[in-house]
């Protein structure tokens, strides 16, 4: 992070904490329950946000150098990321163009891969998607091109994302103004540790949501980590459709008077929200990333937490890092997730017809307004 970007995020902070306030929206908002409950709204956001717009697929350091190759998906589309000779990251639905079946087991992770072969047939493909080889029958389909399907897809400042509707993804141009921090955090430079996957008996909207505010912190997590930061101020900014939301660390205190020593990052944990449903998490020294895609009702969810480290980890680090993974997967399993599933049941159940967003929760404001945005849009006829 920026050093002139450290120093504003600081005094804004200490702003808000002497007037003990928070940044603040023009007003609360109203959302109807059906936000959360609505199969015709789940379609509309699965067609629309999940098949017409740009997604995180992977980070560069799921597959860091040629010959890496990763089986993800995008809402339950199957999906192969793959990194050739040339050094570009390529996506692939993941299915021979034969038969269909998947070239790659679902979250298989490979290194040092040469091609990628087929196990039905053995038909054999290149990591840039060309066919190579059909066993036996090379004369029996009259040249038809048969190369793996190519999703549109591009690279930036250590994410990899990808749009199943063949429309271009231009990654710099859509990271935009989150790219800096990214940068400046060396996030391409990170490597996966480990990927856990749980679903979940909320809607993917209200995962996403938990994360979008800290004025839970002092209650919620009363006997976890409130001890560790602040619930009050929350500082937030908005970068076109996504935006940077900030949990205070209580540590923040011991910062003195001297600029010259100001450093923002060790005494907060840094929540940049890619748009539509990618958290990448900064936690002093290493980065979580959380994917939320809907499951297969309004009211559940399917989440994939991922945790990345400064350098390969190894047999002296890896219990560092999964002890880390292991605390989160609490904390978040033990009482976000669980209190997400009481709402969701309140809601389902017709009780409760709309929920309040108040002015100290600019994230969930700025969120379900873009939600809001891009759906009208797109069923307007005007691509974002």
């Amino acid at each position: 992070m920026q050093v002139a970007v450290q120093h504003e995020l600081i005094e804004r902070f200490r702003k808000l904490a002497e007037a003990n306030t928070t940044q603040l929206s023009d007003g609360p908002r109203m959302l109807p329950a059906s936000e959360y409950t609505s199969s015709e709204q789940l379609e509309q956001e699965r067609e629309i946000l999940f098949r017409r717009h740009p997604v995180v697929v992977a980070l560069t350091g799921d597959v860091p150098r040629p010959g890496a190759v990763l089986a993800t998906h995008i809402d339950g589309v199957p999906l192969l990321v793959t990194r050739a000779k040339d050094g570009r990251a390529r996506v692939f639905i993941n299915a021979c163009r034969h038969r269909g079946a998947p070239l790659v087991e679902p979250d298989c992770r490979r290194t040092g891969a040469r091609n990628l072969s087929c196990p039905f047939h053995a038909w054999l493909y290149a990591l840039d998607g060309k066919l190579m080889r059909r066993p036996i029958a090379s004369d029996y389909f009259n040249g038809e091109s048969s190369n793996l399907k190519e999703v549109s897809s591009d690279e930036a400042h250590g994410l990899i994302l990808a749009r199943l509707d063949g429309a271009p993804v231009d990654a710099n141009a859509y990271l935009g103004r989150l790219s800096e921090d990214l940068d400046s955090f060396g996030l391409a430079n990170f490597h996966h540790v480990e990927t856990r996957k749980a679903i979940q008996n909320s809607n993917w909207k209200m995962i996403v949501d938990t994360f979008l505010e800290t004025y839970h912190v002092f209650s919620l997590h009363n006997s976890s980590i409130s001890r560790l930061y602040h619930s009050h101020p929350q500082l937030f900014d908005a970068f076109d459709q996504h935006c940077r939301s900030i949990g205070v660390r209580k540590s923040i205190g011991d910062i003195g008077e001297d600029r010259s020593t100001w450093q923002f990052p060790p005494h907060a944990t840094i929540h940049y929200f890619v748009f539509p449903n990618t958290l990448v998490v900064h936690q002093l020294d290493h980065f979580e990333v959380w994917r939320v895609f809907p499951h297969e009702e309004p009211g559940s969810s399917l989440v994939e937490t991922s945790i990345y480290a400064p350098e390969p980890p190894n047999d002296e680090t890896i219990k560092k890092w999964i002890l880390n993974l292991d605390i989160l997967m609490e904390v978040t399993g033990q009482e976000d997730f669980p209190m997400c599933k009481k709402i969701q049941a309140g809601l389902d159940s017709g009780g409760v017809d709309s929920l309040v967003f108040g002015q100290n929760e600019l994230g969930l404001i700025h969120f379900h307004e873009q939600i809001a945005e891009t759906l009208c849009t797109v069923n307007s006829g005007t691509n974002r």
